[in-house]
């Protein structure tokens, strides 16, 4: 366990039929697929798992998820811990959902990383997707995944907090960094 690892933090082999359950955002393409928030490259096609892979500095030569990197597909334990990522996030269009991690997965009080994944259950952010996509394009688009596709409004997906902050950021012209 590395010294930023929460105490209690633990590895678990999890099969596909019994994965563990989280939820987490997504920033939503032009071409209506899933991309990492926060790792820009790591896009998520359809119909096939997301495998983690160590884009940090990490340990090099571990296994990914580990105890001692912070690696993993990332995915908190519920909606409450979800909104409060929300305040990292940028302008731009978003989709929330629920996601099955499963193969060694950490444990943590904050939630999950996994080695694998797929989402299970994707909302698009009603009030993100303008000037990029439709609504109906986006939730088409999204269709291909497989996987139930719904809205819902940016008070729900991110919280009263971050939905004042994300909508000021819009207003003012802010726009996403640049691709890395």
């Amino acid at each position: 366990m590395s010294a930023g690892e929460p105490a209690g933090s633990r590895i678990e082999r999890r099969s596909p039929d019994d994965p563990r359950r989280g939820w987490r955002y997504w920033r939503l393409t032009p071409e209506t697929r899933l991309q990492s928030v926060s790792q820009r490259g790591f896009t998520w096609e359809p119909a096939r798992p997301l495998v983690a892979r160590c884009a940090g500095a990490g340990v090099a030569g571990h296994d990914t998820p580990d105890l001692g990197c912070a690696c993993g597909v990332h995915a908190s334990v519920d909606v409450a811990a979800l909104h409060a990522d929300a305040l990292c996030l940028v302008p731009g269009p978003l989709v929330v959902g629920e996601v099955d991690l499963w193969g060694r997965v950490v444990v943590d009080e904050h939630g999950f990383r996994g080695e694998y994944a797929y989402p299970r259950r994707l909302d698009v952010v009603e009030e993100t997707v303008a000037g990029v996509v439709s609504l109906d394009e986006a939730v088409d688009g999204l269709a291909g995944y497989g996987v139930a596709v719904g809205t819902t409004p940016l008070m729900d997906a991110v919280g009263p907090a971050s939905a004042t902050i994300l909508s000021f950021l819009a207003m003012s012209g802010a726009s996403p960094p640049p691709e890395r």
